[in-house]
Parts: structure tokens; sequence; C-alpha cells
């Protein structure tokens, strides 16, 4: 916890950053999503590049294309209507197509499937996952409205929410597992993630999500807990996913971007599996 400070420090810009983005309007919070993809794949493309057999010519034009595809995504689900969604995903698929017949028969390289798949399953695992903010979002789907680009506060509940819960299950699993984390989850992966840790970040997200349920009537009681259960569940194993993939690739943080929390799928771990799941609940029980 020697580091807490400059941790602390910049918690408060982050957070300062992310509320602003959401609530401030539509623009705002389109651009602050449209960031965490760009960040969160290149990111990610860039750790993979140790995993794959490209020459330094193939790398750079798997790279480009990969990045334009989860770059025009985003620009899409942030422009179009809200109802576009299932639209935006079969024009989403044509591409992620399209980038596995570019890679497997123009750069031909030996491992040049492995290559691909690790290429669109970024697409996937970053750019689709973010996407599902634009549906939390949506008008139509949530809230009942009309369907405009008009934006409303209470639009934003559900994604702040989500945010909000990840904090503090991450904050309290820390804390927790710091003072009293002696029975360790899977420490060949992450060595300092504790069943103690653990379950004081669920408990305190339990807290919160009850608290929310006081205020924000968009979700129920009984909801708003799922949605924490979710969260404390699904962002554990996001942390356990990218911390594989950073000690299969030899590397301790993502990226620099962000003083002590590395960059910025350090700090979205979490946030790309909450945020599947936790779409497809809400559309199931609203």
């Amino acid at each position: 916890m020697k580091d807490l400070p400059r941790r602390a420090l910049t918690a408060v810009f982050f957070v300062a950053i992310m509320l602003g983005g959401i609530l401030w309007s539509r623009v705002s919070f389109s651009i602050l999503v449209f960031v965490i993809n760009a960040g969160c794949l290149f990111e990610y493309l860039r750790l993979i590049r140790k995993f794959q057999s490209y020459s330094d010519t193939q790398a750079t034009v798997a790279f480009t294309v990969t990045m334009l595809f989860g770059i025009l995504l985003h620009a899409a689900g942030a422009w179009l209507s809200n109802d576009s969604f299932v639209f935006l995903i079969a024009v989403f698929i044509v591409p992620m197509i399209l980038l596995l017949f570019v890679t497997e028969f123009f750069l031909n390289t030996a491992m040049k499937f492995r290559n691909a798949l690790l290429n669109a399953g970024g697409l996937i695992y970053v750019s689709l996952f973010l996407f599902c903010f634009y549906v939390l979002t949506a008008p139509p789907f949530m809230l009942g409205a009309p369907n405009t680009l008009e934006w409303y506060p209470r639009f934003a509940v559900i994604p702040l929410g989500v945010i909000l819960l990840i904090w503090v299950n991450d904050t309290f699993a820390y804390f927790v597992g710091s003072l009293t984390g002696n029975h360790k989850m899977f420490p060949s992966i992450s060595p300092k993630k504790s069943w103690e840790g653990f379950f004081g970040g669920l408990i305190f997200a339990l807290a919160t999500a009850w608290i929310l349920s006081g205020y924000f009537s968009t979700l129920i009681r009984v909801q708003w807990l799922m949605v924490a259960v979710l969260v404390a569940f699904f962002g554990t194993i996001g942390d356990f996913f990218e911390s594989m993939l950073k000690r299969k690739a030899g590397i301790k943080d993502s990226g620099n971007l962000l003083p002590g929390h590395g960059g910025f799928l350090d700090r979205f771990d979490a946030l790309l599996f909450c945020l599947p799941v936790v779409t497809v609940y809400i559309l199931l029980v609203r």
C-alpha cells in the first residue's frame, strides 16, 4: 500500500473525467466510450503482438486494420440512432470476417490463423463488449422514451451505477485483501488477489447497490443487487483474464498512462467482462 497516495491522486482525476463524461451530454459520453475503446484496443493489440508471428510490415497492417474496425464500430454507435443496434452487430460481423480474410490470405505467415483470431478477439473483447455502453443508454430499450439523441442524465443511471459498483468492489477488495488476505484465489495468475478481498468487495458492492436502489428506480432493489453480484463475479474474472495475458506476455502493466494504476486495460479489465453480462441481464429483466 506504499503507492496509495499516488493511486489516490490518480483516482480523483480519473473519477472526475469519468463522471463528467457520463453525465455532461451524449457527446461527452460518446467521446468517453470512444477513448476507452481506442486506448484498451491499442494496449490489447500491443500486448498480443508477443504471441504473434508477424513481420514488422505485417504487424503494422494487422494493427491498423483492427484499430480501424474497432474505431468505426464505436463511431457508428456514437452517432447512429439507438435502435440501430442489431444493424450495427450485423455490420460488425462483416469487418471481422474481412479481417480474418485479409490476415489469412494476404499476410502469408505460418501462424496466420492464430494471428487473425487474436486480432478478431480484440474486436470482441474490447470493442464489442464496450459497445454495450450504448445499449445501456438507449431510450427505446431501457426507459420507454422516444428514440432521441437528446441526452437526459437518467439515461446514464445504469452505466453510472455499474461503474460505481466496479469501483466499490475493486477498492474494498484491494483494502480488505491487503489487510486480511491470507487465502489466495489463484496465485499463479494474480498473487495478490485473495478470497477475503473478493468477499469484502462483494459485501460493499451489495451495500452500495442497496443504497442505489433507494435513489434510482430505473432498476428495482433485487435487480441492483443482482447487478452487484454480476459485477463482483465477472469483474474478478476480467481481472484474472488480463493478468493471465500480461503474465504470458511477461509484462507488469498494460501501459503507463495512469500513475499507480497502469494503462487502460489495467483500469477497465473488470468493466470489459461486466458490461456484456450486465447488459444481457438487464435486457432480460426489463
